[in-house]
């Protein structure tokens, strides 16, 4: 029985030293460090070191009788109350995390975010291949379609939509300007108004990654990774996407 009362006060965070000298102090009443250690099986420096954090949880009173110093562990239903002490404290820092999480974010992507910057033929096949790695499950993309079409070749489309393949038709959204042609089947596709303006370069949002591109002349592919700056560019893509009608 003790066996399970000593993992069981190692289940709700006590280490093996403090459940054995809590247990030991709880059967033997008051008693000195030296019996402690002796009742635990524990040696006399690793008794003291479990004693010392018993005192700071509440579950042990130490008193001076004579010249001896005596340890008593307090009753089993200060354990219940240390615990939901240590619940409250613990459902308090929960909130305060979830209050700080778009600041965590920042630090862990938003203010250094990694930026890859490619040129000429090898730019498109890092861009697949990035995408290839990341294996989004979303894909959000603005393009100028005749662009797309007139710089770049059939081959090199059809790898690029088979890095698209893991991504299921319905989470592909693209706003385009210019004629499609053989859109993929399932994508959701929305055509940008004419009175906007007109536009040369594509961008493209997929998990934590931007990907800012243009055909025109040289190609050249930028790659930003930052989960906070993916998070900005997909709630401006949505609101544009609101903007446009279906094809």
């Amino acid at each position: 029985m003790p066996n399970d009362f000593g993992k069981l006060l190692s289940s709700v965070g006590m280490l093996p030293s403090e459940s054995k000298v809590y247990l030991a102090a709880l059967e033997l009443g008051p008693s000195t460090a030296q019996n402690i250690a002796k009742k635990a099986g524990i040696s006399r420096t690793a008794a003291y070191e479990a004693i010392e954090l018993l005192k700071k949880r509440g579950l042990i009173a130490d008193s001076t009788v004579g010249k001896r110093r005596l340890f008593a562990a307090e009753d089993p239903d200060r354990i219940v109350s240390y615990l939901k002490g240590e619940q409250e404290r613990f459902e308090d820092t929960l909130r305060d995390i979830e209050r700080s999480i778009g600041s965590l974010r920042l630090l862990s992507g938003g203010i250094r975010p990694t930026v890859k910057v490619f040129e000429g033929e090898e730019a498109l096949f890092a861009y697949f291949d990035d995408v290839a790695t990341v294996k989004p499950k979303e894909w959000l993309e603005l393009t100028n379609v005749d662009d797309v079409y007139a710089h770049i070749d059939e081959k090199t489309l059809l790898a690029a939509r088979k890095s698209l393949d893991g991504i299921k038709g319905g989470q592909i959204r693209v706003l385009i300007t210019g004629s499609p042609r053989n859109p993929r089947l399932g994508a959701n596709i929305r055509r940008i108004d004419a009175s906007w303006g007109d536009f040369h370069g594509n961008i493209a949002v997929y998990d934590g990654h931007i990907a800012l591109a243009t055909y025109v002349g040289k190609v050249v592919v930028v790659i930003v990774e930052s989960p906070a700056l993916a998070e900005t560019m997909r709630l401006m893509f949505n609101l544009a996407w609101k903007s446009c009608e279906s094809k």
